[in-house]
Order: C-alpha cells, then structure tokens, then sequence
C-alpha cells in the first residue's frame, strides 16, 4: 500500500515538473511587429524568418520575454543604418559580420528602425548567446580558411605567371582577389575591424566589388577557353556588357537614389546572368571541341549559374541559397579554376621542355648542337672552377668527309655523320658534354680526376672512331676522324679559349696523320 502512494506521489511529481518546463520554455518568446503593415510574426529560437524588408526606413517592433537574455540578429547585404531603442536608450550592436544586439533576459520592448538600399530578407533570428558566439566563432574560422585559400591562389598564379610570362595567370589571381573581395564585403567582414558608420562607405565598396567580379570574370574566362580566337564578336559582346555592368555600379554608388537603385540593381543582375549563360554555354561548346580546361570550366560555371538564377530570378525561393549560394559556387569554382590552372601550368612546361629540346639537339645526330653543348659545357666549366679536378676536351673532325659527299650521296653523308655521334655518346659518360658544332665537326667536354683516366679514354675513343665502318650498296666505307685534345688542371678563361685550343690541337693532329699518311705512300712505293 505504502509502495503504491510512493509511486503516486513520484508520478505526480514529474508531471508537475515536466508541466512546470513547458511553462518555462513557452514563456520564452519573441513578437515582431512592423508599424506600416500592423502586421505581427512571432520568432522562434534559431529559426530565421522570412520577413521581407522594403526599401528605405522600415520601423519595427520587438516584444521579447525571455529567461536568460539572447542575441537577436540578422544579415546586412542592403542595410544602410539601423538603430535600437529600448526603454528611452539606444543600444550599440555587437561588433560581428551581422547585424546583432545583446537581448536582456526579462520582458521588453523595443523600437527598431531599419534602413535599406534595397528591398531585402535580413532572415530574422534570436538565440541564446553561447549558442551565438559559437556559431560567429565557427563562422570566422570557415570564412578566414577561406580566404586563406584564395590568398594562397593569387599568390600562386601571380607567382608562376610571372614565371610563366602567361597573362592568363594574372587574369585569374586578380579574378580570385575580386571574389574574396565580394565575399567580404557580402558578409559584413569589414564590421569586425569598423563601426557601423562606415556602412555607407562598405556598401559603395561591395557595389563595387560586384562590377569588378563581374569585368575580372569576363576576362579570365574568355582568356581559358580562347573565346577571342574561336568567338571573337561574342568575346568583345561579353567584354562590353561587363564594363556595362561595372559602369552602371559606379553609377549607383554616385546617384544612390532610391529609383535609379531599383533600376541599377535589376539591370545590373540581368546583365550577369546572361554573361554568366552566355559563357557557360560557350565552354559546353568548347568542351565539345575539346579546348583545354574547358570542361572544368563548364563544371565550375554550372554551380554558379545556379547560384545566379537563385539571386536573380527565385528571389524569394530559399533565403539561405541568397546569402551563401554565392560562397558555395565561388568556392568550388575557385578549386576547379585552380586545377584547370595547374594543368595549363603542367602542359606549358612540357611546351617549354620540348621547346628548349628542339633548340639545343642536333635532330640527325640526337645529340647536342653548338646552342646545347655550350650551356652544358659552360655547366662543366663552373663545376671544374668549384671542385677542381682535369677537364678534358675534345675537337673531332672527320676526315676526307666531302669526298664521301660527293661519291656515295648527302645520305650516306648523314649515315656517317649519326655513326659517329652514336659511337661518341657510347663511349663518353652520360654527364659528358657530347655535341656537333656543325658540318662534320665534333666536341665533347668532361671532367676527370685524374689525367690517367683521361688518357686512357681518350685512346680508347681515337681508336673507336677510326675503326667505324658502314656499309652502302655492296661497299664498306670507312670512317677516319682526327681528334684533337687538350686539358685543364686550372680552370680555362672561358669556352671560346677551349674552343681556339681544342681546334689548333686538332689541326695539329690531321696534319700529323696526313704525314704519317704520305710517308706510308712513299715506303711502298719504294
């Protein structure tokens, strides 16, 4: 029995309590009310209202009763000014990216006057306070990663443009700076570090900033998908109807009347989205064709042409996709952007690689011709002067080469010409400086540590060279070439000193082999 009453009495009281709770919780509330309209919206914790502001002073009314104290805020995109009055005093808000005051817990009322450059959702929202502050901290942190990657990415292409010597990475690192730059200004990031009496002077900056996205997107898009060179007359159309758009922003940010605002704004959001179309179907196009990057850059513009018909044309379809549809698109387009960027950086040091091999190799022989071997023996050169050592070089004329011309053919004359320079890249090391200056004339450069070593290669290649044969038609011909040497314990001036001593050493050696050459004819004819 006594059991029974026991859990009676525990039912009862956590009803009382679980009653007494819902009491609490329901007191906790929050009226809005607008003077022009009498019309009233209560706000529930965290959810964001979609009450509509109309351009101008809007005056409203905010009856709270709350347990704990709150914050109320909201977005700024087309706040010009904004005061709180409450109980005969004016309240100063809180120094974030939005619109927020610091609510007293209890029953209140307050006077809000709101005025705007433009008919706008500021998404109503109260909550508690260290829900508040966390979700601002979180925030910063997204948006300050965020702008760290874009500041990584201009650096990145002006740094490598610069390189490069490519203007598109210029286009593209101002292009990322225009971004940031609206981003900024869009999520009131200037009111960390300002009052709110610059709001005027933040709002021309974010007016502004649209235009010059707009103009540094047109330019850098047109540049990656090569609209001057396939579509010249839609480039210069896309080109105008941005600097239009760049100018009717300076127009507003000059008159800043109510009515040419309204014009300003509506025109100027059109104008985007048909560039924004205009260049999305052209990169679907190129992507057919198969222009570079051009499909990452159709994927990129897909997110934010989507971005744009939600901010353009379903104005009122999802308060969120307004506010940070825009973050959202321009973040991934920035990746894509970034990695069509380092494949145009990859494909353009393969160019410059197979450019650079094309004007320094002999492409009969496929070794180095006189631009190649000088640098890489000039490389030699520093390498001898830094840790010492015996640097050799060599000066190889081939003999009786033009009467090979003139019997057997140019041909046979290039067949012997790549036997020599196969025969002189197998038997010199890969670090060797191997090269044809021209005609039948040979050199090669290396460093040894020793002059035993020198020698010893050195007869083996004479006598290597002077034993190559090729055979033509039935005929064996046979390859004799003079080489000429000399050596360096001390580092030589420069490399036409080399040159002039490598050549008179191989003069000396040609006639020292004509010699032997007669007076072999001499002994057998005697």
């Amino acid at each position: 029995m006594l059991g029974a009453q026991v859990v009676r009495f525990s039912i009862f009281i956590c009803a009382f309590a679980m009653l007494f709770s819902s009491v609490t919780y329901a007191q906790e509330r929050c009226q809005l009310s607008s003077r022009a309209t009498n019309t009233s919206v209560s706000l529930s914790k965290e959810v964001a209202s979609n009450i509509k502001l109309k351009n101008g002073i809007n005056h409203l009314e905010l009856s709270c009763n709350l347990k704990q104290g709150g914050v109320f805020s909201f977005t700024r995109p087309a706040l010009k000014d904004f005061s709180w009055q409450q109980n005969s005093a004016y309240k100063t808000p809180l120094k974030t990216n939005q619109m927020a005051i610091l609510m007293d817990p209890g029953v209140f009322t307050a006077q809000l006057m709101i005025t705007t450059s433009a008919a706008y959702t500021p998404r109503f929202t109260w909550s508690d306070t260290q829900p508040f502050v966390e979700k601002i901290q979180r925030y910063n942190l997204i948006f300050g990663i965020f702008y760290g990657l874009c500041a990584t990415l201009i650096f990145y292409a002006l740094i490598i443009g610069h390189g490069i010597k490519d203007p598109l990475f210029k286009l593209y690192g101002i292009y990322i700076f225009c971004i940031a730059s609206f981003i900024f200004f869009q999520e009131g990031q200037p009111y960390l570090f300002t009052q709110q009496h610059y709001s005027a002077y933040v709002s021309h900056f974010y007016t502004l900033s649209i235009g010059l996205t707009i103009v540094s997107a047109t330019w850098f898009m047109s540049a990656i998908l090569e609209l001057p060179k396939y579509f010249p007359k839609i480039s210069n159309t896309l080109k105008v109807a941005a600097l239009c758009v760049l100018t009717l922003c300076l127009q507003k940010i000059a008159l800043d009347l109510p009515l040419i605002t309204n014009i300003t704004s509506a025109v100027t959001g059109y104008l985007s989205l048909f560039i924004v179309i205009t260049i999305f179907i052209l990169s679907a196009i190129q992507t057919k064709y198969g222009v570079n990057e051009a499909s990452l850059v159709f994927i990129a513009l897909a997110s934010v042409c989507i971005s744009m018909i939600f901010r353009v044309l379903l104005t009122d379809y999802s308060p969120f996709i307004q506010r940070y549809g825009f973050v959202i698109a321009f973040t991934i387009e920035s990746l894509l952007l970034a990695i069509a960027v380092g494949r145009r950086i990859q494909r353009l040091s393969y160019a410059k690689k197979q450019a650079e091999r094309h004007a320094n190799f002999d492409h009969l022989c496929h070794i180095y011709n006189r631009r190649g071997w000088s640098l890489k023996a000039n490389d030699l050169l520093a390498e001898h002067k830094q840790r010492g050592g015996v640097l050799c070089f060599l000066y190889i004329d081939l003999d009786r080469f033009k009467a090979i011309n003139d019997t057997y053919g140019h041909d046979v004359g290039d067949k012997v010409l790549c036997k020599v320079a196969e025969s002189l890249s197998q038997h010199m090391r890969s670090e060797d400086a191997v090269g044809r200056l021209g005609g039948d004339e040979f050199v090669a450069m290396a460093l040894f540590n020793s002059n035993e070593k020198i020698n010893q290669r050195v007869n083996t290649l004479e006598q290597k060279l002077n034993q190559l044969t090729i055979e033509h038609q039935g005929h064996t011909i046979s390859i004799y070439a003079s080489v000429g040497q000399t050596s360096y314990t001390q580092p030589p001036d420069n490399l036409d000193t080399v040159l002039k001593a490598g050549d008179e050493a191989m003069y000396k050696q040609k006639l020292q082999r004509k010699a032997k050459q007669a007076e072999k004819i001499v002994v057998a004819a005697v």
